[in-house]
């Protein structure tokens, strides 16, 4: 719990006259189950045991898919079979770019996790968000509908999508299978040449070009990381999720201005005969509006 979300919930607590309470036994309890479980790299009995009576249709189920495609769904001989998710509290170390395709990546394993034990070959329309703790750490969380699809065969290790259940459809039918989800980071700091900031207050319109260099480099750094994580599932890479921040940290008497830069891809990653190219073509799309990577949790709004 972030600084801030402490703060709301004291504020909270006050309006409403409640004493901040200890934990109950029972919470205590289940705290001692997830700590046991995560060492094991596994689940909680308590979750197993809700996460298969989900499936076997015992309790209620939750989806991401509206009425429509339901419907569309089972057209095509997809059945939902529940809401999974996974998370990861991850604290930064020596690399920021190692630690965020680390956290990622563990919060994708445990949503795997979920999805075999409700028996699913697939999960799609996966969410990724991403929401800053206190100091240098983050909480990675994924969440996406666990489906099975009466045409792939049951599997230890659920394929992963960013895509929807239909367009998951389409891209097997276009003989193109999604295989997982890849990501690609890369951070970096960049401190300009003495005597370029005279540059910056010219009356001249002119390109910083030692910035925008840096600022490439940042990004070819992280998609070559993306393609490489495709090459490890075996498959090639539709990067359809990409974001780029520039960050100014302005310099005094004794410190020089520096620039952070981040740029971070992620996409789903497909496999298909190399002797057929896909019947499909993929054109670059450029959106200017505002990254929602930062946004506050409570937006719930989708990672980019």
């Amino acid at each position: 719990m972030s600084i801030w979300d402490k703060l709301s919930q004291g504020l909270g607590q006050a309006l409403h006259g409640l004493a901040p309470t200890p934990p109950s036994q029972e919470a205590l309890a289940r705290q001692e189950s997830w700590t046991r479980a995560l060492d094991r790299k596994t689940l909680p009995d308590f979750v197993q045991r809700r996460l298969q009576e989900t499936a076997a249709g015992r309790l209620p189920w939750l989806t991401t898919a509206t009425p429509a495609e339901l419907l569309l769904q089972k057209s095509h001989g997809i059945r939902p079979l529940g809401f999974v998710s996974g998370n990861c509290w991850y604290h930064f170390g020596y690399s920021w770019t190692q630690g965020h395709i680390d956290g990622w990546h563990g919060a994708l394993d445990r949503l795997r996790a979920e999805a075999y034990l409700m028996g699913a070959n697939a999960v799609v329309d996966v969410q990724m968000r991403v929401r800053k703790g206190e100091s240098d750490d983050m909480d990675y969380a994924v969440s996406g509908t666990a489906i099975r699809i009466d045409s792939l065969p049951e599997s230890s290790n659920p394929l992963v999508a960013t895509v929807s259940a239909v367009e998951f459809v389409r891209l097997l039918e276009g003989g193109m299978v999604p295989v997982g989800v890849a990501i690609g980071a890369y951070y970096d700091w960049y401190q300009p040449p003495y005597g370029r900031a005279q540059g910056e207050r010219s009356w001249w319109n002119q390109e910083l070009t030692d910035v925008s260099a840096f600022q490439q480099q940042v990004r070819r750094r992280a998609l070559y990381a993306l393609g490489e994580d495709g090459q490890r599932l075996g498959g090639s890479v539709l990067a359809h999720t990409q974001f780029t921040q520039m960050a100014r940290q302005e310099g005094d008497s004794e410190n020089p201005e520096r620039f952070l830069c981040r740029h971070i891809a992620i996409g789903t990653v497909i496999d298909h005969d190399r002797r057929m190219a896909p019947g499909t073509s993929v054109h670059p799309v450029y959106s200017l509006r505002q990254s929602l990577l930062t946004a506050s949790s409570h937006q719930k709004r989708p990672l980019v």
